[in-house]
């Protein structure tokens, strides 16, 4: 077979291809391919980020994606199915997105960012400067939180809230396999899953299915309650979300995952709306999954799977196209 990878030559998936040559010599491997490379037109097998959809499609004999991340949502599902081509991604970052999911959360309940950037420009808050209880923060401890979506990211993210004794519900449409770890409870009805928490945490896939899941009336029904989308910003209704932050109906969010990012180079407005001009919005730029440590698992896991499938044809780690996860 012939093997394409296109991810950035001489980086530190050289050292892991090389192996792979010495492991499968009778297999052809390509490195450092770009969208404008005419091998593309020639694999059976291509290792990549993410591609244009006519370089995916290039090649009538191609079997195989492999990706070193979860999401399936920017690949031409549909032309890849009809023509039997498998996907198999990896879920290396799960833990690292839970991570930071917390991470936002503790920083707008401890009033973090507001703080900092106020001691930079010498203004106090606190015991120090006898201020009274309006400069006190909140704790995590014991909170009531909704997890919308049980995968992987979920599972972790309960684990993880458990540390701070919060009642954790999670959400998902079929609920006959039981709570996983971490859970106390989890329910098909979306409406009474939010009902019960203060903190609603989104952990889901983009598919077609969830887009929208949050739509702009359940979001104006959330009073009081605090948004932490680390799945994909078209789950939750964009000018809905600005409307319950500018009207102060959410307590406030905080957003990994965004409506619009720079077509090119480092700038550009993550919404249509002034969501990021709010001041009880945490503002992250979508590497909820960006350490170097959920970076270094991908590769292993990733070159793990090409090397199932050059040995047995299949890997345990195959995305389903239709339900586009």
């Amino acid at each position: 077979m012939r093997i394409g990878s296109f991810m950035p030559a001489h980086s530190v998936w050289s050292k892991h291809l090389d192996r792979l040559k010495q492991e499968f010599p009778d297999h052809e491997f390509l490195a450092g391919l770009t969208d404008s490379s005419p091998e593309a037109a020639t694999l059976d097998i291509i290792l990549a980020g993410r591609l244009e959809h006519a370089t995916y499609l290039a090649s009538p004999s191609l079997s195989a994606i492999f990706q070193p991340f979860t999401g399936i949502n920017h690949l031409p599902l549909a032309e890849l199915a009809r023509r039997g081509v498998r996907v198999f991604n990896v879920h290396a970052n799960a833990f690292d997105v839970a991570e930071r999911a917390l991470a936002m959360t503790l920083a707008f309940y401890g009033r973090l960012i507001e703080f900092h950037n106020d001691l930079r420009q010498d203004i106090w808050h606190g015991f120090w400067v006898r201020a009274g209880a309006e400069d006190n923060w909140d704790s995590l401890y014991g909170r009531t939180c909704a997890i919308l979506g049980t995968g992987a990211i979920g599972v972790e993210l309960a684990k993880l809230l458990k540390a701070f004794s919060c009642t954790v519900y999670g959400w998902r449409r079929n609920i006959s396999r039981g709570a996983p770890e971490g859970f106390d409870m989890v329910l098909s009805d979306l409406q009474e899953t939010i009902s019960k928490a203060e903190i609603i945490f989104v952990a889901l896939p983009a598919t077609p299915l969830t887009e929208g899941l949050l739509s702009r009336e359940i979001l104006v029904s959330m009073k009081d309650k605090f948004l932490v989308n680390v799945g994909r910003g078209s789950i939750v209704d964009e000018a809905g979300l600005y409307e319950a932050l500018e009207k102060k109906i959410l307590k406030g969010a905080a957003i990994d995952t965004w409506y619009t990012y720079p077509p090119a180079g480092k700038v550009g407005a993550p919404s249509r709306f002034p969501i990021n001009k709010l001041p009880q919005v945490v503002l992250s730029p979508h590497v909820g999954g960006s350490t170097n440590q959920a970076t270094l698992k991908a590769v292993d896991v990733t070159i793990a799977n090409m090397r199932d499938y050059l040995r047995t044809g299949t890997c345990r780690n195959e995305a389903d196209l239709s339900a586009m996860y």
